[in-house]
This record gives C-alpha cells, sequence and structure tokens, in this order.
C-alpha cells in the first residue's frame, strides 16, 4: 500500500530518493504548490465549464500542439486567457520536477496537462470511464511501450478536498489478477510478427489512425478495465483513504498504485511518461513485472525507440 511521503521546502539536495520512493509506490505529498500560482489564474478556473464531449473526461491542455480541448468558451479571449494559464501551469509544474526528479527529466516525454472542473461524486460516466473505482491507468489511444505514467496533481478547490482511496500496488494486482486477465504472447521475431509490424508502420504513414499497441499496453488496458468491472475487489480490497486539502499537491505512478478520485471538484493535473532507461529501479515497473511472472518479451523494442528516441 501507497505511504505519503511529505515534501517541504523548494530546496532538494536529494532528488533520487523521492524517485525511489515513487518507484516504490509511494505518492510524493507537498502542503501547497512548489511553484508562484497567481490568484487571478485560480479565480479564473474556477469559473471555467468543460464542453459536453462525452468522450473526453476533462479540459485538456496538449503541449505538442499548444492547445486545449473540450471547453466551452463564452469568447476567443476567454479561450486564450484559459490557454496560457495551462500552459503556465504546465510549464511550472515541469520546471519543478525537473529539479525534484531529476533523474527522470533528461528522458521523460511532456504529455497532456488537464483541468477537471466537475465534482468527482456522483458523477455519470460509463463503468471503464470512472474515475471513482479503483484502476491503474492505461491510455487506450496513446500506447506507452513500457513508459511509466507520471502525473502530478493540484487541488485548486479553496474550501474542499479532493479524497481518493488507494489499494493494493501492481505487483501484488498482477500476482492475483494475471492469470484472469492473460499476460499477451510475446512481440516475438517471426515472419508473421515483423510483417504484421511493417504493415501498422507503412498504414500509420499514410494518415491511418493505427493503434500500435504492445503486448504490455494491452494488458494493462485490460487490468484497468478489469479491475473497474469487477465488483468483488471494488468491495472487498484493503483500502486507503486520502484527503488532499485545498492548495495541496501530489505525486504518484498511477500505473502502479491503484486508486480513485471519490469526491473533490476542480483540480489540475500534469503528466510525464517516464521511460524504462530513466527509472532508477526498473525492476519495480509494471512491465519488468510482467516480463519476469510470463518469461515473455513484452514490448518491441523498434516501437519503444519510436517513442522514445535516442
Amino acid at each position: 500500500m501507497a505511504k505519503k511521503i511529505v515534501v517541504e521546502g523548494r530546496e532538494w539536495k536529494n532528488g533520487i530518493q523521492y524517485c525511489e520512493a515513487l518507484e516504490e509506490g509511494d505518492i510524493l505529498f507537498f502542503s501547497s504548490p512548489p511553484f508562484p500560482f497567481p490568484k487571478e489564474e485560480i479565480d479564473f478556473l474556477l469559473t471555467q465549464r468543460q464542453g459536453s464531449s462525452t468522450a473526453r473526461k476533462n479540459i485538456a491542455y496538449k503541449p505538442q500542439i499548444d492547445r486545449i480541448t473540450n471547453h466551452e468558451a463564452s469568447s476567443p479571449e476567454e479561450a486564450t486567457k484559459l490557454k496560457e494559464i495551462l500552459k503556465n501551469y504546465s510549464r511550472r509544474v515541469t520546471e519543478v520536477l525537473s529539479t525534484l526528479l531529476a533523474p527522470y527529466a533528461k528522458d521523460w516525454k511532456h504529455d497532456y496537462a488537464s483541468f477537471r472542473p466537475f465534482q468527482e461524486k456522483g458523477r455519470k460516466f460509463r463503468t471503464r470511464a470512472r474515475n471513482d473505482l479503483l484502476h491503474v491507468d492505461a491510455f487506450p489511444t496513446r500506447p506507452l511501450h513500457g513508459a511509466r505514467i507520471l502525473r502530478f496533481f493540484t487541488n485548486i478547490n479553496p474550501t474542499e478536498s479532493r479524497h481518493w482511496i488507494t489499494s493494493s500496488g501492481f505487483a501484488e494486482l498482477a500476482n492475483e489478477y494475471a492469470e484472469a486477465v492473460s499476460i499477451p504472447p510475446s512481440t516475438g521475431y517471426d515472419l508473421k510478427s515483423r510483417l504484421q509490424r511493417k504493415i501498422k508502420q507503412w498504414l500509420r504513414a499514410m494518415g491511418w489512425k493505427i493503434v500500435l499497441r504492445s503486448p504490455y499496453d494491452s494488458f494493462m488496458l485490460k487490468l484497468h478495465n478489469f479491475l473497474k468491472e469487477n465488483r468483488e475487489f471494488q468491495e472487498t480490497c484493503p483500502k486507503d483513504h486520502w484527503d488532499f486539502p485545498p492548495g495541496s499537491c501530489w505525486a504518484v505512478f498511477t500505473d502502479q498504485v491503484s486508486h480513485a478520485a471519490i469526491a473533490g471538484q476542480y483540480a489540475l493535473e500534469q503528466t510525464f511518461l517516464v521511460p524504462q532507461k530513466a527509472l532508477l529501479c526498473p525492476e519495480t515497473a509494471p512491465v519488468s513485472i510482467l516480463e519476469r511472472m510470463s518469461g515473455r518479451n513484452l514490448v518491441d523494442p523498434e516501437f519503444q525507440r519510436e517513442a522514445f528516441p535516442v
């Protein structure tokens, strides 16, 4: 089960200890944002509305293309201001974590930032999309090829805590449920698998939206869905309850720590994708655990190099 590791001050001499804590499945906690966060930016965010798309759970800022999605703006000026605020948040988090978690910074991929303006308690979604059910994170349309999902959250609600529950870590979940979920076959290097890989690459190069999912990504997505749909697990698994007060921040590998957001409104989040080569303890990564259990190669090195070039 995850432990809370309190990070105090803004002068960090040894970020290695925080990386190790994260890779052990702990949660880094900050009582206040470790970066400047102007009140006028927070006040503006508290007035924003999410778009009506049922396919998206949050307002997202995509730094690679510098745009926001799923936002209902009353004017172009309001949309521009929101984008700048989310862009500033993303930049500030990245600057701080580049120091605090320096071993990751040279290799990680800067992923989406998101704003979550809705109240999580009682939110209506299909089962697999619900945030209030315990799960480990996986991306259905953006395969990671063994990379880790590191997320940094900020509760900007001025009066209400954000309430999480956590349960077993990935190693325990894999030991208990790997047979039920079924680890896919190895990527393999026979002629058939190489041909299939080349066809997918060619189709994607032609503009087709082809998901190049590794066996590891397939397992993680199936485990995500299995946990949310498993009523016995949701009701009987061991649980720790967490309250993240107004103004607090926390960081966690959400592909390792099973978690659920059961209440709270107005949170920001920044995601980083950390490749295996940047980890201090790669043997604790979910992909390493699964490959030891199965004796199979679950990540295609070619796709891995494509996702995270040397």
